[in-house]
């Protein structure tokens, strides 16, 4: 799988836009976090090497808390796939699942952060929502297609953005004391970096994530797909 696949972003992405202040704890003396992520994907050959596309790459803030936007995400359901690949939300945001195929999906997730299940329904129907309390990775799948899979990221604050394509990102109106900044992509072992702010400091900072692939995932129920619908 090609690394600008995996890390397709929809229109739709509900983070916050770079540049704008991560939320209410932000101040006038707050600082900046700069910096770019370094991407590396198994080569055809085995090994890993530098990916041509660093963009898409989710990178956040965490060690305070901030409550979640009235805004409601979309995780919507379109031509068998979800879009978009990965969603960040805070904690205690509600996503929507719109299903705009003729035909019926079944979205859901055994993760322990969120498991969800919310049957099977289609264009003609109502969506269906979801609200994420805690923080944490939530896998999302459809119980018909195993080829569908989103990530919703919850996030304890509005602090987050992803990569452009060179791997650069900032985020600014960040408080000032201890926190952590994250990077991550599907595929990926998480990358963190403690950081102790000062008022008005402009930190710089350099990250490396390895990709090393996305595993096969089971039904709801815990069994297998059928064969017709296992990708070949």
């Amino acid at each position: 799988m090609r690394l600008a696949t995996a890390l397709a972003l929809g229109a739709t992405l509900a983070t916050r836009a770079q540049g704008e202040p991560p939320g209410t704890r932000a101040a006038p003396d707050a600082a900046v976090v700069v910096g770019s992520v370094r991407v590396l994907e198994r080569g055809f050959f085995g090994g890993l090497q530098e990916a041509e596309e660093r963009g898409g790459v989710l990178v956040y803030l965490t060690g305070y808390r901030e409550p979640a936007p009235d805004q409601v995400a979309s995780l919507r359901q379109r031509h068998e796939s979800f879009d978009p690949r990965l969603l960040p939300i805070v904690a205690g945001q509600t996503v929507v699942f719109p299903n705009e195929d003729p035909i019926y999906h079944n979205v859901f997730s055994v993760s322990p952060v969120q498991p969800f299940d919310l049957g099977q329904y289609k264009a003609s129907e109502a969506p269906r929502s979801q609200v994420f309390e805690r923080p944490g990775l939530v896998p999302v799948y459809c119980n018909i297609h195993p080829k569908m899979i989103s990530y919703v990221v919850v996030l304890e604050n509005r602090a987050f953005t992803s990569t452009d394509a060179s791997g650069g990102f900032e985020i600014r109106g960040v408080p000032v004391g201890r926190v952590t900044l994250n990077a991550w992509v599907p595929g990926a072992e998480r990358v963190s970096r403690d950081l102790e702010l000062a008022a008005g400091e402009r930190a710089h900072v350099e990250l490396e994530l390895q990709v090393q692939g996305i595993p096969p995932h089971k039904r709801k129920d815990g069994s297998r797909y059928p064969d017709k619908y296992r990708p070949r």
